[in-house]
């Protein structure tokens, strides 16, 4: 017992000096401050912009990048049975990513590119508020992947203009 208990001290203090890498970095804060997120009006691109303001700093006044975020969701049955009905589907959930740099006569784009996410759920024909939940546990899944890979391209196109800098 006295073991589990230091060891369990030990483990909760190795954490707490946890940080975002865009908080331990100065250039990575002070440039996500000035991003504003733009999407199209889905659902699924709402979803990744408030994952995506969650994870990132509160934004200044002044704005010098727009992220613009336009998304699909494709849903295909996956799987059937001996009686050839489905039994499962696919989601499939693709965002396309614009970064502008904001100048003085119009915006520049200087970053593009896609992030991909997919996931599977059942389908039960005589459960429909489980089969309802699974979907929307998917796609929220498919929502924190997606802001997350975002942010990791967001850091890594950052880095990249610090270090030519």
């Amino acid at each position: 017992m006295k073991f589990f208990f230091i060891f369990l001290v030990i483990f909760f203090y190795s954490c707490t000096n946890f940080k975002p890498l865009y908080k331990k970095k100065e250039f990575l804060s002070n440039n996500f401050k000035e991003v504003a997120v733009v999407t199209d009006k889905k659902k699924m691109s709402l979803s990744i912009k408030k994952n995506l303001l969650r994870r990132l700093p509160p934004i200044k006044n002044e704005i010098s990048y727009i992220l613009k975020i336009e998304s699909e969701v494709e849903s295909t049955s996956t799987a059937t049975d001996t009686k050839r009905k489905t039994s499962g589907y696919e989601i499939k959930t693709s965002s396309k990513v614009y970064l502008y740099k904001r100048e003085k006569k119009y915006d520049r784009e200087v970053l593009m590119f896609e992030e991909n996410s997919v996931g599977l759920f059942n389908f039960s024909p005589n459960q429909v508020l489980s089969t309802l939940a699974a979907r929307n546990r998917v796609l929220e899944n498919s929502s924190n992947d997606l802001s997350e890979g975002i942010l990791y391209r967001l850091m890594t196109y950052f880095s990249e203009k610090y270090n030519d800098n």
